[in-house]
């Protein structure tokens, strides 16, 4: 049964003044807002169940159905606005809110760093080190030189034939 008591001051708020006038407090609720938590309740209140496009997108099945598709469509894309500008509003503060994050969790790898020493001295060497201290205190010198000596040094140098009995193989390193 089509509804034939239309009365325009019932439905006054389907008006294109009052839709326009909508959607630019979403707007504005939505420009206001800087983080996530203030646009999710300028979402509740202007794009949610209880908003007042929602209530006026109710209010649609009053009028009769030569005004529905006008005021349909009109409430219809002004929803869409309001959605549209939301979800661009949403991805300006989350990318905003991400930059903050990544600035605020930086880490400068030019920093130098402290790296603890591994280990520590064997005590033969730090008992060397003492016993070199001592002596240098004393006017001696430390020389230092190769832990081996080339085969030349060891033999040929001092003149030991190639068949003499030191040069076999567990004799040819001298330390």
């Amino acid at each position: 049964m089509p509804n034939t008591s239309y009365d325009p001051v019932q439905v006054a708020q389907l008006s294109a003044e009052s839709v326009a006038s909508m959607i630019a407090d979403a707007f504005a609720a939505f420009a206001e807002a800087t983080t996530t938590a203030e646009l999710k309740q300028a979402r509740l209140a202007h794009a949610g169940e209880r908003s007042p496009i929602a209530l006026a997108n109710r209010e649609i099945g009053a009028l009769p159905p030569q005004a529905r598709k006008e005021v349909g469509a009109r409430v219809g894309r002004a929803r869409g606005e309001i959605n549209a500008a939301l979800a661009a509003r949403e991805a300006e503060i989350s990318a905003a809110e991400l930059e903050r994050r990544l600035l605020a969790e930086r880490v400068d790898v030019t920093l130098p760093t402290e790296v603890a020493p591994i280990g520590a001295v064997h005590p033969i060497t730090a008992l060397m080190a003492q016993m070199e201290d001592v002596f240098v205190g004393m006017g001696w010198e430390v020389a230092e030189g190769p832990e081996l000596e080339a085969e030349w040094l060891n033999f040929d140098a001092l003149n030991f034939i190639p068949d003499h009995p030191a040069r076999t193989m567990q004799d040819t390193l001298f330390v």
